[in-house]
């Protein structure tokens, strides 16, 4: 039924770099202003902002949490610890008072991105 998601970005490289190096099996296709991040038949398009828009918009380091949307992107890792151990190096950081938990035969944890979308990662319990 689904096929994927679009996230709109400031910088859609700085995301779709965060995103490639955190997920299992992810392909990059960077293109003039978005990148598809393709693994088996889904895909997460991260669409660059047009300007005006993008250059009105702040990006704070830690960036400001975007709790307030009805959508979590959710992005499959074969390590948690070690997708952990990679968030600030990728410009990443734990969401703040997130527990791990498990949910569906996975471990699961919130984190943010880069741009303060709170994203969670999935790694299977049975692997």
């Amino acid at each position: 039924m689904f096929v994927g998601s679009i996230l709109y970005a400031k910088d859609f490289r700085v995301l779709a770099s965060f995103y490639a190096s955190l997920a299992d099996e992810c392909t990059a296709e960077m293109h003039d202003d978005y990148a598809a991040l393709i693994s088996g038949k889904s895909q997460m398009i991260v669409l660059q902002i047009p300007e005006p828009l993008s250059t009105q918009i702040k990006i704070e380091r830690p960036p400001q949490l975007r709790a307030s949307t009805p959508l979590k992107p959710i992005v499959r890792v074969s390590s948690l610890q070690d997708a952990l151990g990679a968030l600030d190096t990728l410009g990443g950081t734990v969401r703040p008072g997130s527990p791990q938990w498990e949910f569906q035969g996975n471990l699961v944890q919130d984190i943010v991105d880069p741009e303060g979308n709170v994203v969670q990662l999935w790694q299977s319990i049975d692997e």
